[in-house]
């Protein structure tokens, strides 16, 4: 399924690592650009969050799916392409379908979600 454009984030950093790269450097500095990047947008999550649901005082109505595309540069330095606020859940080609319905059963085991 890795074949053409798109990879998986485990094909990349598989082949990073079997380029003699360490892949767990290069996940570390994708998870620090992530956590930045949340840290400066959580005022207007926050904000707009409040804006749409004024009464709920607890804080826990709903929630974001962000979508992070990175580029990595020669250095293997990642750095952030663009953050997609409402990412698109189409499935063009089956690796899209596993990751998607990967990030889906993700999404509910977080947010405890329960069938009754």
């Amino acid at each position: 399924m890795d074949r053409g454009h798109k990879r998986s984030l485990t094909s990349v950093l598989d082949t990073i690592q079997h380029l003699g790269h360490s892949k767990l450097k290069v996940w570390e500095d994708i998870k620090s650009c992530i956590a930045k990047t949340m840290i400066s947008a959580q005022p207007l999550l926050a904000h707009q969050y409040r804006s749409s649901q004024p009464n709920n005082m607890a804080n826990n109505m709903c929630f974001e799916i962000l979508g992070f595309d990175f580029i990595l540069d020669s250095n293997l330095k990642a750095e952030i392409l663009e953050v997609n606020y409402t990412p698109s859940f189409t499935t063009d080609t089956p690796l899209d379908f596993e990751i998607k319905k990967q990030l889906i059963h993700d999404t509910f085991k977080l947010i405890s979600f329960t069938q009754t």
